[in-house]
């Protein structure tokens, strides 16, 4: 099969049918900074550091995930490509401010490094707080220092695709988002031991050994490992289904219904958990008898949802994320209900309320 011709940074070069943009400029000594890529897991293009700019095309792709093709024209580093890379590493260290700045070991840290090559300086992004979690030392063989992990998933890549053993897994959604163990616990798993591959491949300084009696040399990689799982796999396709039926059923997903689900079909417990906590109508928590879920999209905050989610809380006397202390309500703020034209909006239960007013909260939360 003749090689593809393309064009990188005004330089002619040839590859084989299925080789990535990033894969070929390594070839060729061009450098393109990653940080959740690496050579070892298959590429998720989730970090946004190796875009490029291709000629014809309106937007910037990903490179390590990017597959070339005959007679493409790339440009590594033009004044698009690095306006992007910089913005990207600009709302990773936004996030980052606290002591993950005066870090010791700031100088081994991937994301430093790559701020120090694009010359990035401080933020031009205020966050209202910034990720702060306390140390996790459960584990005598891997701490777990959350405020400086920049979810690039690697952890959970090597953990899947090399070790096998599926202890990690991204819960929450939004700026709340985090890699968990379980239904968010401590990492203490027995199995979890001493193969360190988590913390070899973390960019940050997010995991490192621990410093105790237990800590053992690092292991060699897993000659077994189990299949990796897809969005296609059948049994994460019948997970969500089982989550809501639970949730109408319980009013919540439980901590034992998420643990009989990842054994009945072959899950690990973050897994479930990670999509338990990532939709806003499944709830971790008991509910109240009446969820009331007031859109916070643009529409509807241009046109008062503000004013409507004060006028609930003076109602009931609670705040988002809570429940009335009779049982009888809980208020939640989510994404868009697909009621733009009757902003502002909100669910009670599956009922859908639109062109909401003040004076309107009280008569609709009577009819519950």
């Amino acid at each position: 099969m003749e090689p593809l011709k393309i064009q990188i940074d005004g330089r002619e070069m040839a590859g084989d049918r299925g080789m990535t943009i990033l894969q070929i400029a390594e070839k060729a000594g061009i450098e393109i900074p990653t940080l959740c890529h690496h050579k070892d897991f298959n590429p998720s293009g989730s970090c946004r550091i190796c875009v490029v700019e291709l000629e014809g095309s309106s937007r910037l792709v990903a490179s390590c995930h990017t597959p070339i093709a005959e007679g493409m024209v790339v440009h590594t580093r033009s004044a698009k490509v690095l306006s992007a890379r910089k913005a990207t590493i600009e709302l990773l260290l936004a996030a980052h401010t606290g002591p993950c700045v005066l870090d010791a070991g700031a100088a081994e840290c991937q994301l430093h490094h790559i701020a120090s090559e694009l010359e990035v300086g401080p933020p031009r992004f205020s966050v209202q707080r910034p990720r702060f979690y306390a140390i996790e030392d459960a584990s005598p063989y891997v701490h777990r220092d959350l405020s400086k992990c920049i979810l690039c998933s690697r952890c959970i890549s090597a953990c899947n695709e090399l070790a096998g053993k599926h202890v990690f897994s991204t819960g929450y959604r939004g700026f709340n988002s985090k890699v968990v163990a379980d239904n968010d616990v401590s990492l203490y798993k027995h199995f979890c031991k001493d193969c360190y591959l988590c913390v070899e491949y973390c960019p940050t300084s997010a995991l490192t050994k621990a410093r105790e009696p237990g800590d053992k040399q690092r292991g060699k990689k897993m000659a077994s490992v189990a299949p990796r799982r897809t969005t296609q796999d059948p049994r994460c396709g019948n997970l969500l289904p089982m989550l809501k039926k639970a949730q109408n059923r319980s009013r919540y997903i439980a901590p034992k219904f998420m643990a009989s689900a990842a054994d009945s079909l072959n899950l690990s417990l973050s897994e479930v958990y990670g999509v338990s906590t990532f939709y806003s109508f499944l709830s971790t928590k008991p509910l109240g008898k009446n969820v009331i879920r007031l859109c916070k999209s643009l529409p509807c905050y241009l046109k008062g949802s503000e004013m409507i989610l004060k006028s609930i809380e003076d109602s009931i006397g609670i705040q988002p994320g809570d429940v009335s202390s009779d049982g009888n309500f809980s208020l939640e703020l989510t994404n868009c209900i697909g009621a733009c034209d009757r902003a502002p909006a909100m669910l009670v239960n599956n009922a859908v309320h639109g062109d909401l007013t003040p004076r309107k909260i009280s008569k609709i939360l009577k009819q519950y």
